[in-house]
C-alpha cells in the first residue's frame, strides 16, 4: 500500500514537474518573443522619428530658399525702382532743357498731332503750359502732319485756358471730350514699357 502510494505521488511529482518545465520553457519563448517585438517596438519608433526630422529638415530647407527667394526679388524690385527713378528723373532734366533752349516746341508739335489723331474730330482746341506754348503756326505744322499722316482735315485752333503742367490737351469745341497729352500722363502711358526696359536691363546686368 505504501509503495502503491509512493508511486502514485512520484507520478503527481513528476507530471508536476514535467508541466512547470513546460510552463517555464513557454515563459521563456514568450519572453524572447515579447524582447524581439520590443525591440521592432524601438526600431519602427527610431525609423518613424527619423522620418519625422527628415521631413522637418526639408521643411525648413524649403522655407529657407523660399526666403532666399523673396530677398532676391525684393533687392531685384528695389534695383528696379531705384533704375526707373533715376530714369524719369533724367527724363524731367532732359525735358526741362528742352524747354530752356526751345527745343521742346518740336516735341509739342507731335504731341499734338497725336492727341488730335487720337481725338479724332473737324475740330479741334489745343490747350498748352505757359512754360511751354504752342503757337498758331505749331498748329498750322501738326494740322499739315496730320493731313500727310492720315489724308483727314482738322481745324485746330488755341484754347485761352492754359495746362497746369508741360504738355498739350487736345479737346472737342464743346469741351465734352479730350485727350490729354501732358507730359505727367505720356510718363505714365509708357511706365509699363519703361520698366520692360529697366527689368530686361537689370536681368543682363545680373547674367554677367
Amino acid at each position: 500500500m505504501i509503495e502503491k502510494d509512493n508511486a502514485l505521488i512520484a507520478g503527481i511529482l513528476a507530471d508536476a514537474e514535467a508541466k512547470a518545465q513546460n510552463i517555464i520553457s513557454k515563459a521563456k519563448d514568450e519572453a524572447e518573443l515579447i524582447g524581439k517585438d520590443g525591440v521592432k517596438e524601438a526600431e519602427s519608433a527610431l525609423e518613424a522619428e527619423e522620418r519625422t526630422c527628415r521631413f522637418r529638415l526639408q521643411q525648413l530647407e524649403l522655407k529657407e530658399e523660399s526666403a532666399k527667394r523673396s530677398i532676391d526679388r525684393l533687392a531685384e524690385l528695389r534695383n528696379m525702382d531705384s533704375s526707373y527713378s533715376l530714369i524719369m528723373a533724367e527724363v524731367d532734366r532732359r525735358i526741362a532743357a528742352m524747354v530752356k533752349d526751345g527745343s521742346i516746341r518740336k516735341a509739342l508739335v507731335e504731341w499734338t498731332v497725336e492727341a488730335a489723331i487720337g481725338l479724332d474730330r473737324r475740330k479741334a482746341v489745343v490747350s498748352s503750359s505757359k512754360d511751354a506754348r504752342v503757337d498758331e503756326t505749331m498748329l498750322q505744322e501738326a494740322a499739315a502732319i496730320i493731313k500727310e499722316r492720315t489724308g483727314a482735315e482738322i481745324d485746330l485752333c488755341l484754347d485761352e485756358k492754359l495746362c497746369s503742367e508741360l504738355g498739350v490737351v487736345v479737346s472737342s469745341e464743346d469741351g465734352k471730350v479730350s485727350y490729354d497729352n501732358l507730359l505727367s500722363v505720356r510718363k505714365r502711358r509708357y511706365l509699363k514699357d519703361i520698366r520692360k526696359i529697366v527689368q530686361e536691363e537689370n536681368a543682363r546686368q545680373n547674367s554677367r
